[in-house]
């Protein structure tokens, strides 16, 4: 049997440990207080203490760490669920939808042009590359959007695009991981692989709702069942932690993505369980009250440092024996986040009922003034400061902006395409992965940022 005797921690295990607890909170604090943006400053305590630096915290604390973050990843979803604006969704369903598509595309097509027919890598190893860019980090962009932001249509639809773009680039890593284990050979594919996460996905996004819409007609006839489970906070705890489990659970073994569970998680107990009289619902105040301050000071920081573990720096600089890696990461960062930034330009086309504004932004009309407000009585408690009211021009501002972070998706696409990529082993390394990671670091950093100055006016992003 394994020794599993209890042992004090040595002193330097100890020491870097809580060093690193207490630098990823003193990070995101001076980085959200001068440049704006929090989340960069545990992702770069994450690269220092990894393994490709320092390499200060062992492997099996850093695994420890790793799935903490994910943890925090989920909690991070599952509120931006539960303070989801139902109605408002269904309404721009469609245009989130051509914005997703267009963010996954646009980094593939492009990605085929530069790597194949600039650098002549091989058509194989250009589109796993643009797979890996076609991703949105929702984590990232969802702690960008504060939740004042998220109850109108522009943070609406960001938020149903960046989810619907990790769906798709999971999809992708689930085909370029069959390509990897045929040898490459797209003919030996099974038809499933394909299908099944589509078809999985389409399922959830279309039964979730049947089955909240019967969850809170059922409660609304047993209202006295509905108040016993919602009187205190531990029944409001103890029914988010089934649920959350239950749909990611649930997603995960079904075939489709684990943030989509935990996101229509929270879409779901927000809407079934809202009360009538409270236009905030009860689960999305417990959630405020007793886990977002541990999410803020604890979870949240701990996803980002962990994406800072993951990422292979030691390649960026050289790749067998030349420096040109540099350059050409460069040049398709750039690129990349042209690809994702160009996909806000929907927000200056596409018609918009509540303002009036037709296809093109052409008026309807109406006497609005062309910014966006709330839709309903729960967001008049968190008004829209005057340093961001959403025009067309700032909204897609913000989302082009936004949707350039890739940050964990496209690092798990990426890992899962390496040997597509020319990496053969572990410790090997190859131009066009070390490219991948240069536009993947470069495109979360320069996404995070710039949102960041937009909303700098805004009080609320700094604290």
């Amino acid at each position: 049997m394994p020794d599993t005797a209890y042992t004090t921690p040595g002193i330097p295990l100890l020491l870097s440990v809580s060093s690193f607890l207490v630098l990823i909170n003193i990070a995101e604090h001076l980085f959200a207080r001068y440049i704006h943006v929090g989340l960069l400053g545990p992702l770069c305590i994450g690269i220092v203490f990894g393994p490709q630096a320092s390499g200060l915290l062992p492997e099996d604390v850093q695994s420890t760490f790793i799935v903490l973050g994910y943890i925090g990843l989920l909690l991070i979803i599952f509120e931006a669920g539960l303070s989801t604006n139902v109605a408002l969704l269904f309404d721009n369903i469609l245009l989130s939808c051509v914005v997703a598509l267009s963010g996954m595309l646009m980094p593939i097509a492009l990605s085929m042009l530069l790597l194949h027919f600039g650098y002549g890598y091989t058509k194989l190893q250009s589109f796993a590359a643009g797979a890996s860019l076609s991703s949105t980090s929702l984590g990232t962009a969802l702690t960008m959007l504060k939740p004042e932001y998220r109850d109108t249509r522009t943070g609406t639809v960001l938020m149903a695009a960046a989810l619907l773009d990790d769906i798709g680039g999971l999809v992708i890593a689930a085909i370029l991981s069959q390509l990897s284990s045929h040898g490459s050979s797209s003919s030996a594919i099974p038809w499933y692989i394909i299908v099944r996460p589509i078809l999985v996905s389409f399922g959830f996004a279309f039964g979730v709702p049947v089955l909240a819409v019967m969850t809170r007609w059922t409660l609304q006839r047993w209202a006295s069942t509905r108040k016993s489970i919602l009187s205190t906070s531990n029944g409001q705890l103890l029914l988010m932690v089934v649920l959350l489990s239950g749909f990611v659970a649930g997603a995960e073994y079904a075939g489709t993505s684990q943030l989509f569970g935990a996101y229509l998680a929270g879409a779901f107990l927000a809407y079934a369980f809202a009360l009538d009289q409270d236009p905030t619902p009860a689960p999305l105040l417990a959630f405020q009250r007793h886990l977002t301050p541990i999410l803020q000071t604890f979870f949240s920081p701990l996803f980002f440092a962990s994406i800072g573990f993951a990422l292979p720096i030691r390649s960026l600089g050289s790749v067998d024996g030349s420096s040109r890696v540099v350059w050409r990461g460069l040049v398709y960062s750039v690129l990349m986040g042209v690809a994702k930034f160009v996909v806000g330009l929907w927000m200056l086309v596409w018609p918009d009922s509540s303002s009036g504004r037709g296809w093109f932004g052409r008026s309807r009309g109406a006497a609005s003034a062309g910014t966006e407000e709330p839709m309903d009585d729960a967001s008049q408690s968190s008004p829209i400061p005057p340093s961001l009211d959403f025009t067309p021009i700032r909204s897609a501002t913000l989302i082009g902006l936004a949707m350039i972070a890739r940050g964990e998706i496209a690092l798990i696409v990426a890992e899962i395409s390496r040997p597509l990529l020319g990496i053969t082993a572990p410790e090997s390394s190859s131009e066009p992965f070390a490219i991948v990671i240069w536009a993947t670091l470069l495109n979360t950093a320069a996404g995070a940022v710039l949102v960041g100055f937009l909303m700098r006016g805004d009080k609320a992003v700094d604290e």
